[in-house]
């Protein structure tokens, strides 16, 4: 009995000073040097998708930041023109129809799928594209719409809503909450659902904020796809995905200079541009999408828990091994069919009731 209660003590010494070492040290835990291997955890067609897309250049990521404002139209321009043609591709692939609009002096395109559900005629999916609230304008901005509209089988209006570094905080915000308020001279809130992923996910969470701030009708259901809900550098991911995130690499460098041209002379905690730190009372029901290897997924996972404390209806979907908007990406895997199935079968609920 003696022997027993010596063995306990010194667990309880063992423990108590591990757990002084922790505290001590919790701001300067290191991760493993361990080489990560693609995960064998996806379908086929998935790790094939993976083993194709180069890793990161963090390291370039860090130095190659434009610095002049001709430099940061170049650097536009270069994408938006490969985006546009990418989404040109998709309007092909899909059969989708392109009416380009104007709604509150807001420049925005309507599409349209070959086959519309019957009961979704009648029915709007408003769609804000990603970018870093920098990239994609123009036709580029309908690129995640083909997508939508071909899934859900249904009419679809893409927002090219004002981009930094022209325009930061919160020009898009607004542009598209005076979106919104046209299309709800014509158009019940309930008729219609709102989404996006990456910047087109947080723009969908700030303009449902302001929205609910002016005691305006919401979307009947939000599409909330890897969102940046945070502009500081808070969130586990943001540091273990470093690397791990083929798409957005880094928060520290590239990404972070696009975030600081849209945010501005704003406080990066400021619910403004961190929704985050905003309200989610009333909010509408949401479907959020993000994967493990995300730079995001710390932002999605913050956001779920936070509308669930709203007592708002969510869905959360995590993938394996998928970094930021791979659904989008790897089009044709049957995870990127599987997202676009759920989330059709989502917005049908709270559409058609």
């Amino acid at each position: 009995m003696k022997t027993r209660k010596i063995i306990l003590s010194l667990l309880a010494t063992s423990i108590l000073s591990t757990g002084v070492v922790a505290k001590e040290n919790e701001k300067v835990l290191s991760l493993s040097t361990q080489p990560v291997p693609l995960s064998t955890a996806v379908s086929d067609e998935f790790y094939q998708f993976s083993a194709r897309v180069p890793a990161a250049n963090v390291e370039a990521m860090h130095k190659n930041i434009p610095q002049t404002k001709s430099d940061w139209k170049a650097f536009i321009n270069k994408r938006d023109t490969a985006a546009i043609q990418a989404a040109k591709r998709l309007s092909e692939q899909f059969g989708t129809s392109i009416v380009e609009d104007n709604i509150a002096g807001v420049n925005v395109y309507w599409v349209t799928p070959k086959t519309i559900n019957p009961e979704l005629k009648d029915k709007l999916f408003v769609i804000n594209q990603g970018g870093a609230f920098m990239l994609n304008s123009g036709l580029a901005s309908t690129t995640e719409a083909h997508v939508i509209a071909h899934f859900l089988q249904m009419p679809v209006l893409a927002i090219d809503y004002a981009k930094a570094p022209e325009h930061p905080a919160p020009a898009a915000r607004n542009e598209i909450v005076d979106v919104w308020k046209a299309l709800l001279k014509t158009r019940s809130a309930e008729s219609m659902v709102m989404g996006g992923s990456s910047a087109g996910a947080t723009l969908t969470v700030l303009a449902h904020q302001e929205l609910l701030n002016q005691g305006l009708p919401t979307a009947a259901a939000l599409y909330i796809g890897t969102p940046s809900v945070d502009m500081t550098m808070t969130g586990d991911s943001r540091y273990y995905n470093e690397g791990l995130d083929h798409v957005l690499g880094t928060w520290r460098g590239l990404t972070g200079a696009m975030v600081n041209a849209y945010i501005g002379d704003i406080d990066p905690a400021n619910p403004t541009v961190s929704p985050i730190n905003g309200s989610f009372d009333n909010f509408p029901p949401s479907y959020l999408i993000t994967g493990t290897r995300d730079l995001l997924l710390s932002d999605t996972i913050r956001l779920d828990r936070e509308l669930k404390r709203a007592e708002a209806y969510t869905q959360l979907n995590v993938y394996e091994g998928q970094s930021h908007g791979d659904y989008i990406f790897a089009l044709g895997t049957p995870e990127s069919t599987e997202h676009y199935q759920a989330l059709s079968e989502f917005m049908y609920s709270h559409l058609v009731k």
